[in-house]
């Protein structure tokens, strides 16, 4: 079981297989995708990776999330999710996630906000 990623979405377009037919994809934008911490079995009873996105001014964070952010030695983040993942697909804290380290057609995890246009 692979992590999810935290994206934006932006937008929709489609995709034709090689019969001619249409499929409808989603385009997906990844803003700095990094591991910000690790969470084992040993320590937490669960094996997770936390992940965050965008950057932000350590000053609008609290002392709390700036601590976690320096214990990581990683940069400060807007948006940070956690994702379980199976014990041997742990990622090392710091590491920068790609498009690259998905396999084409595989399924992912996605963290986001709806933007609330409902009736």
């Amino acid at each position: 079981m692979r992590s999810g990623i935290i994206a934006k979405k932006v937008g929709m377009t489609r995709l034709f297989m090689e019969n001619g037919k249409q499929v409808p994809v989603t385009v997906l934008q990844m803003d700095n995708l990094q591991v910000v911490a690790q969470r084992t079995l040993v320590a937490n009873g669960y094996t997770a990776v936390q992940l965050g996105t965008g950057s932000i001014k350590a000053k609008n964070l609290s002392k709390a999330l700036r601590g976690h952010f320096a214990s990581s030695k990683v940069e400060p983040k807007r948006k940070v999710a956690e994702f379980r993942v199976a014990p041997d697909n742990m990622i090392d804290i710091g590491s920068e996630i790609t498009a690259d380290h998905y396999i084409a057609g595989q399924y992912v995890d996605i963290s986001g906000n709806s933007i609330g246009k409902g009736f």
